[in-house]
C-alpha cells in the first residue's frame, strides 16, 4: 500500500518532496521508487500500475543480508554539529539569533553545513523554539479538496429506548464551492466515520480528490506534527475510494480554514433549537438542512450560494460515485503468530497455516472482512479462509506437515480413549468433540477437557 500510495501521488501531481512529506517516507526513497516506476513503464498522470508493475516495485523493498544487524549511524554532517551542540543552543536561547546567522557563524569556525541540515539538527535536539509556519490560501480548483471536522453537537434522549448519549457532527465542507454535508453520530470508530464518508460522498454524488482531515486515531496512527501515518484501514478506504489522504497537523486550526467555522455554525444554526426522535431523525434532518438552509444562504467569503456554485461549477469535476454501490466492506487488520499446532487466532477464531511455508512463532499480516481473512507473509497472500464467528475455527488438514500426519490421525483415537477412562459421558463428549476430518484442530479442547 505505500508503493501504491507513492505512484497514485505522483501520478496525481505530486512532487518528490511532497510525496515523501505525506507518506513518512525518505526522498531517496520515494526517488528511488519513482525511477524505478518509469523504468518499469509507468508515467505521471498515466494509468494505474498492473499487478506485475507493482510486483517489481515491491521487490526493491527486499532487505539485504545483514541489513537487520546494522547499527544506525547519524549522517555525517549531523555528527559534525555534535561537538558544538552547546555553543548553538546558546546563540538560539540566549544570544536570541537566527538561524541562519547561526549558519554563518559556523561557517566561520570552519563548519560548514547546509541549513536544512542545520535546522533538522536543531529540531531533533530540541534546541530552538518550532518554527512558525503559515498557511497559503490559494485557491483551490473545482473538485479538489474536501475538509473534515468532528464537533460536538449536544445530548440526545432517544425516543424509543429512553437512553441519553452524546451527538457529534462529521463535518465535510467542499473548499471551492463551500458547500457542506454533516452526519450526526455517536462514536468516532473507523466503521461509524466511513459509514458517514459514504454518506457524503452520495450526499455530493461524486468524490474529492484530497481530503484533509483531523487526526482522530481511527484514521491516522500517530498524530506527528511532520510525518502524519494514515492508518492502514484508512488508507485502504482512500485507495478504494479514489482520494488522497491529507492530514492537517494537531492544533493547527488554519490547516483546514474552511470547515473551522463550519462546525459552530452547525451546532448554532441546526441543533440548538431543534426537535430530534432519534439518530436516524437528526441525520435525516440533517442533509435536508444542508440542502435548504446551509447551501442556500450568501457564503459570506465568496458572496455565492454554495449549491448554486456546486451546481453549476463543481459537480462535473468530482470523481464519479455510484448511488447504487454496495456498503464498504470495512477491513480488521492484525499482526498474528503462528502457534505449535499451526494455527493463529484472528477476530477470536481459529485458522490453519500451511506448514511449508509458515513455521511456529511465525509472524503474518492477517485482513478480515466479512467474508474472507486473508494471511500475508512478506506481503505475500499465503492463506485465504471464509471468515468465522467468535469460537469458530477454519482447518485444511493439507496445511498440517507430512511427517506428523500419521500421529494427527491415531492421537484422536488415544485422547477418547484417555476420556472413557474418566467417564463414559466424557467419553461420549470427547468423541462427539473429535468427530469429523479435522480432529486435530480440536486438540485444544480436548486436552482442556482432560484437564
Amino acid at each position: 500500500m505505500e508503493i501504491v500510495e507513492v505512484v497514485r501521488r505522483w501520478q496525481a501531481g505530486d512532487g518528490q518532496r511532497a510525496i515523501a512529506r505525506q507518506t513518512g517516507l525518505a526522498r531517496e526513497t520515494v526517488r528511488k521508487y519513482l525511477h524505478a516506476a518509469a523504468a518499469a513503464g509507468l508515467r505521471a498522470h498515466g494509468p494505474p500500475p498492473t499487478e506485475g508493475q507493482l510486483a517489481a516495485l515491491a521487490r526493491l523493498n527486499q532487505a539485504a543480508p545483514g541489513a537487520a544487524e546494522r547499527v544506525a549511524r547519524p549522517a555525517p554532517q549531523i555528527a559534525r554539529l555534535t561537538p558544538h551542540r552547546d555553543q548553538i543552543a546558546q546563540w538560539l536561547r540566549e544570544d536570541r539569533l537566527q538561524l541562519t546567522r547561526v549558519q554563518e557563524l559556523l561557517d566561520q569556525r570552519r563548519v560548514p553545513v547546509p541549513y536544512t541540515t542545520l535546522r533538522r539538527f536543531v529540531q531533533d535536539a530540541g534546541l530552538g523554539t518550532a518554527p512558525r509556519t503559515t498557511v497559503r490560501m490559494a485557491d483551490t480548483a473545482p473538485g479538489e479538496i474536501a475538509e473534515m471536522d468532528f464537533g460536538r453537537l449536544g445530548a440526545l434522549v432517544d425516543v424509543q429506548s429512553g437512553h441519553r448519549v452524546i451527538v457529534w457532527a462529521l463535518v465535510v465542507v467542499l473548499a471551492y464551492s463551500r458547500h457542506s454535508f454533516v452526519w450526526p453520530l455517536i462514536r468516532q470508530t473507523l466503521e461509524a466515520v466511513i459509514e458517514g464518508l459514504e454518506a457524503t460522498w452520495r450526499f455530493f454524488g461524486g468524490i474529492p480528490q484530497r481530503l484533509v482531515l483531523d487526526n482522530f486515531p481511527a484514521a491516522i496512527a500517530g498524530p506527528d506534527p511532520l510525518t502524519p501515518r494514515p492508518t492502514r484501514e484508512f488508507l485502504e478506504y482512500s485507495q478504494a475510494r479514489g482520494f488522497l489522504v491529507d492530514p492537517a497537523r494537531v492544533r493547527h486550526p488554519r490547516d483546514k480554514p474552511h470547515v473551522e467555522r463550519g462546525v459552530p455554525y452547525v451546532r448554532e444554526r441546526f441543533w440548538k433549537g431543534g426537535i430530534f426522535i432519534a439518530l436516524d431523525d437528526a441525520r435525516t434532518q440533517a442533509a435536508g438542512w444542508c440542502r435548504e438552509v446551509a447551501g442556500q444562504r450568501v457564503h459570506g467569503t465568496t458572496r455565492k450560494v454554495p449549491l448554486v456554485v456546486f451546481e453549476d461549477e463543481e459537480r462535473g469535476h468530482l470523481q464519479p460515485f455510484s448511488l447504487e454501490a454496495a456498503p464498504y466492506d470495512v477491513p480488521v487488520w492484525r499482526t498474528v503468530t503462528v502457534q505449535a499446532d499451526h494455527h493463529v487466532t484472528f477476530g477470536q477464531a481459529l485458522y490453519s497455516l500451511p506448514a511449508t511455508t509458515c513455521s511456529p512463532r511465525t509472524k503474518l499480516e492477517a485482513r478480515g472482512d466479512r467474508s474472507l481473512v486473508r494471511f500475508y507473509k512478506e506481503g505475500v497472500v499465503v492463506k485465504v479462509h471464509p471468515r468465522q464467528p467468535k469460537g469458530g475455527r477454519a482447518t485444511d488438514p493439507e496445511d498440517y506437515p507430512t511427517e506428523r500426519a500419521t500421529y494427527a490421525l491415531r492421537a484422536p483415537d488415544r485422547l477418547i480413549q484417555q476420556a472413557m477412562c474418566v467417564g463414559p459421558h466424557v467419553g461420549e463428549f470427547a468423541t462427539r468433540l473429535l468427530a469429523g476430518p479435522t480432529a486435530w484442530a480440536k486438540f485444544r479442547q480436548g486436552q482442556q477437557l482432560l484437564r
